[in-house]
Parts: structure tokens; sequence; C-alpha cells
């Protein structure tokens, strides 16, 4: 979804960053298992390709080795920030643990921090409440 090409849905093309700088809360999130959007104002073509992402979710779950009934929550809230597009991933299990990753850029990659001997390394998932 944030690639704006929808592979994992066939071609759909879609901006759903520009469609959260422009929506009122400027951020557009997506709840995937449910198919919907939850906050921000999409278009009609957005709203379409959420629904088309819940409907391949179990397909993609099995492909990458988990089932869609593992996942209690799974959202991403899509926003651009002054330090470019953002996306924070929410995942919570059948059991209630919950983390939230997040990714920036473009590509988007998870953030790097210095670790206590100065290296660069991934920033961790936060776990528990959303960032």
């Amino acid at each position: 979804m944030a690639s704006g090409l929808g592979f994992v849905i066939g071609h759909y093309p879609m901006d759903v960053f520009g469609e959260a700088a422009s929506s009122p809360e400027a951020l557009i999130e997506v709840d995937f298992l449910n198919g919907r959007v939850v906050r921000g104002k999409p278009s009609s073509s957005l709203e379409v390709a959420v629904a088309l992402f819940a409907e391949a979710l179990p397909e993609f779950c099995e492909s990458n080795g988990a089932h869609a009934a593992d996942f209690k929550v799974l959202s991403a809230t899509f926003d651009t920030t002054p330090l470019g597009q953002r996306v924070l991933l929410l995942v919570t299990d059948q059991s209630g643990r919950s983390s939230t990753t997040e990714y920036r850029g473009v590509p988007l990659k998870r953030l790097k921090v210095l670790d206590g001997l100065g290296r660069a390394r991934k920033k961790p998932r936060q776990v528990g409440a959303p960032i």
C-alpha cells in the first residue's frame, strides 16, 4: 500500500500518503483485519483498496507462515511529517501482546538508532502501547 502500487491486491495504484496529507487529521489509519479506514478521510478508490487488502490478508498470511486469525489488531497509520513519509504498524496477537514498529522514508525502512557502543541498529519495536 505504501509503495502506491498495491501489488498484494494486483496492480492497484494509490497515493495513501497524499491522501493522508490532505485529510483533516493529516493521516490515514487502516484496519487491515476489517478492511476499513478508521481515521482520516480517504477517497472512494482508497476505501476499495483497503477492502481488497483485507480480502487478500488470509492468503498473504498463509504465504508468510501465519494465519489471519493469529491477529487481534493489524493496523497501519500513514502520515507525512517534515522528516518525510512515515508508517506506524500496530500488531496485537490473540493473546494480547502488541508492538508498534515505525517505518520512514522512500523506500520505507525501520529507523536506525545508536546503541550503547555507538553502532547503528534498527530502532526496536515498541512493545505495549502505540508510539
